[in-house]
């Protein structure tokens, strides 16, 4: 087994409490390679950026779009390379700025496994060359 496969490696869930978020993540908490940090604001969200080594920043469906515009603000400032994954649902707009800053949009309803095979993805590239 790899060194790297052993690792256990931190994500951060923005999520407003009272939420679905715990159903959403449910899966990405329960993997023994992952430690899910949450933060229910964009503020505190960009504090926890300051403070832990958090390979993916996710955003759920319930963060308002103007939150998550915050919080990529936030992350350019602290973290500018990180991946970013936003939840949002079918019909909700996003501001076209947010691709380009290398941000990966997940539509609700997902999928079985959409959530999970997303972050393995995202945590399997290599964004540093």
């Amino acid at each position: 087994m790899h060194a790297r496969s052993r690792q256990i490696r931190a994500l951060l869930v923005v999520a407003p409490e009272g939420g679905d978020a715990d159903d959403l993540f449910r899966e990405l908490r329960g993997r023994p390679d992952l430690q899910v940090l949450s933060a229910a604001t964009a503020a505190a969200a960009a504090e926890r950026l300051r403070e832990a080594a958090v390979c993916l920043l996710i955003a759920s469906p319930d963060v308002a779009t103007s939150a998550v515009s915050e919080l990529l603000a936030s992350k350019e400032r602290v973290r500018p390379e990180l991946p970013v994954l936003v939840i949002r649902n079918r019909q909700a707009e996003e501001p076209e700025g947010w691709i380009g800053r290398g941000v990966g949009v997940l539509r609700c309803p997902l999928v079985a496994g959409a959530l999970r095979r997303s972050v393995d993805v995202v945590l399997g590239l290599d964004l540093h060359g």
